[in-house]
């Protein structure tokens, strides 16, 4: 049975929203779609976009950096903050572990910086290195405190639809255009536990770790040998 957080969501809009990109061979990865993310976020939740020239500051900053992580911070009257650190995987070769955790909601559709409610159920978890999967109490899926979810039923793909309560992940967009490419049957709908318990793979998408999985299926496999393909 899933485990329940029984604190609701919430955050500090005020601290902030920020960006997590990965930088390969000198070049940050998807930055146009996480610089018009970290903009909409700016206009709807501080009424004004980004500063001209952040695009060009962070190609300058990704210049000779074989493989890091790259973090950009916006604070609402404050200049872009911007921080580099060591990133020493790709493509992990293991499995991923989910845990299912009933909540109240999601956390969003923003990345904000303050992530305490996040954390709190991160430093609860009770599987060793599980990702806790966000349930709703009427039995939906969510996302995982770092990542978007897809199930992979007989060769299909299905992800919840992007209606406010999640993250529109940028490598979520990625593996659904990727799946439409390779002719892999993709679907934004809905997602029951029932699902969850149905499917053969689960699989989970973000910036850094870019795709993990539960299975190794072969609807997995030709995902992420395009996934690899895309970024090397």
């Amino acid at each position: 049975m899933a485990r329940k957080f029984d604190k609701p969501p919430e955050a500090d809009a005020s601290r902030g929203v920020f960006e997590t990109i990965l930088v390969v061979a000198g070049r940050p990865h998807e930055l146009e779609s996480h610089l018009a993310r970290l903009d909409h976020s700016a206009r709807a939740l501080y009424g004004a976009p980004l500063a001209d020239g952040l695009a060009a500051e962070l190609a300058q900053a990704a210049h000779g950096h074989a493989l890091v992580r790259m973090r950009v911070d916006h604070v609402p009257g404050a200049a872009p903050q911007v921080a580099v650190s060591p990133f020493e995987e790709l493509l992990p070769e293991r499995a991923a572990a989910i845990e299912p955790v009933l909540v109240a909601g999601g956390f969003g559709a923003h990345k904000l910086a303050d992530r305490s409610w996040l954390e709190e159920i991160e430093a609860s978890s009770e599987g060793e290195g599980a990702r806790p999967l966000l349930v709703t109490t009427a039995g939906e899926l969510l996302e995982t405190t770092r990542a978007n979810v897809f199930l992979e039923r007989g060769g299909a793909l299905a992800t919840p639809p992007l209606d406010g309560a999640i993250l529109p992940g940028v490598v979520r967009s990625l593996v659904i255009a990727l799946a439409r490419r390779l002719r892999i049957a993709i679907a934004e709908r809905p997602l029951s536990v029932a699902d969850l318990e149905a499917a053969d793979a689960v699989l989970l998408t973000s910036s850094l770790r870019l795709l993990e999985w539960t299975v190794a299926t072969p609807a997995v496999e030709r995902l992420r040998d395009a996934l690899a393909a895309e970024i090397t």
